[in-house]
């Protein structure tokens, strides 16, 4: 039997300390409407969550496939800033700003 050494565990570690600390959205932040006063209104977006989805646990810390949604297309408008209307398991709703600093 092969004894693993002590570098193969340091790079496993590291490798799984590295995927919990990406961010999906870099560019997309949270704000709140006094913060977005002077940006550039988008859309509201409004997305429901997967109905099939069976959500038992809320203290998960995945998205819901509602915010998801959201934070999605809000990225691909290139949106810098979103403003929560609700948040919900079952669904999902913002408001999406292009901020010039």
């Amino acid at each position: 039997m092969q004894k693993s050494g002590p570098a193969k565990w340091i790079i496993l570690c590291g490798f799984i300390l590295l995927s919990g600390c990406t961010n999906r959205f870099p560019n997309l932040f949270v704000a709140e409407e006094k913060m977005v006063s002077d940006c550039q209104y988008l859309d509201t977006i409004s997305e429901t969550s997967d109905p099939g989805k069976f959500v038992t646990d809320y203290q998960f810390v995945e998205y819901y496939d509602g915010e998801l949604k959201v934070l999605e297309r809000a990225n691909h408008m290139a949106a810098t800033h979103i403003v929560w209307v609700y948040n919900h398991p079952i669904g999902s709703s913002a408001c999406a700003y292009r901020c010039v600093e």
